[in-house]
C-alpha cells in the first residue's frame, strides 16, 4: 500500500488509472453473484423438486457481493488508515465469512447434485418439476467452481515444477 501512496504523489494518471482498473474488477467480481441474484429471485417459487436452490443462488450471490465489497473496503482501508487493528477486524470478519460460504456451498452441492437426473423441466405441476434455467444454472455455477478449483491446482502444481527445474538449473551452472 505504500507504493500506491508513492505512486499517488508521483504519477497521479497512473494511480487514477489504477483506481479505475480497481472499480471495473469490483463490477466484474460482482456481475455473476448478481446474476446468481436476479435467477434465484425470479424464479423463488419455481423448483418443487427442491424449494431451497433458488433461496441457494440469492443467498450465495449476496454474500458473494459482500465479500467482494469488504475485500474492497480492507484494501482502502489500509492505504488509507494504515492501522493494523483494522485489518485485524477485516481479516476476522473475511474469515467467518468465507467459513460460511464453504459451508453454503457445500449445502447447494447437495441441494442441487442430489436431484440431478430426476427433475422435470416441462411439467410444472409435477413434484419433480425445476425451472431449466434455474436448475441448470445452479448446477453449472456449482460445476464451474470445482473446474476452477482443479485448473488453479494444476496451475499451481505446474508452477511449482517449474519452480524446481529452475533452481536445479541455476545450482547445475553455480557448480
Amino acid at each position: 500500500m505504500e507504493k500506491l501512496e508513492n505512486l499517488k504523489e508521483k504519477n497521479p494518471k497512473v494511480y487514477i488509472g489504477t483506481i479505475i482498473c480497481f472499480i471495473i474488477l469490483i463490477i466484474f467480481m460482482t456481475a455473476y453473484p448478481i446474476a446468481m441474484i436476479a435467477v434465484g429471485a425470479t424464479n423463488l417459487n419455481k423448483c418443487t423438486i427442491e424449494p431451497k436452490i433458488p433461496v441457494w443462488l440469492i443467498v450465495s450471490g449476496s454474500v458473494s457481493i459482500f465479500m467482494a465489497f469488504l475485500m474492497a473496503i480492507s484494501l482502502i482501508s489500509q492505504a488509507v488508515l494504515k492501522r493494523a487493528a483494522i485489518v485485524g477486524i477485516f481479516s476476522c470478519i473475511t474469515c467467518v465469512v468465507s467459513l460460511f460460504q464453504l459451508a453454503w456451498f457445500i449445502t447447494g452441492n447437495v441441494w442441487v447434485y442430489s436431484k440431478n437426473g430426476s427433475v422435470i423441466y416441462d411439467i410444472e405441476t409435477s413434484p419433480n418439476y425445476c425451472d431449466k434455467t434455474l436448475y441448470l444454472f445452479s448446477f453449472w455455477t456449482i460445476t464451474v467452481a470445482y473446474i476452477m478449483m482443479g485448473l488453479s491446482i494444476i496451475i499451481s502444481i505446474f508452477m511449482v515444477c517449474c519452480a524446481c527445474v529452475c533452481t536445479a538449473c541455476c545450482f547445475a551452472k553455480a557448480k
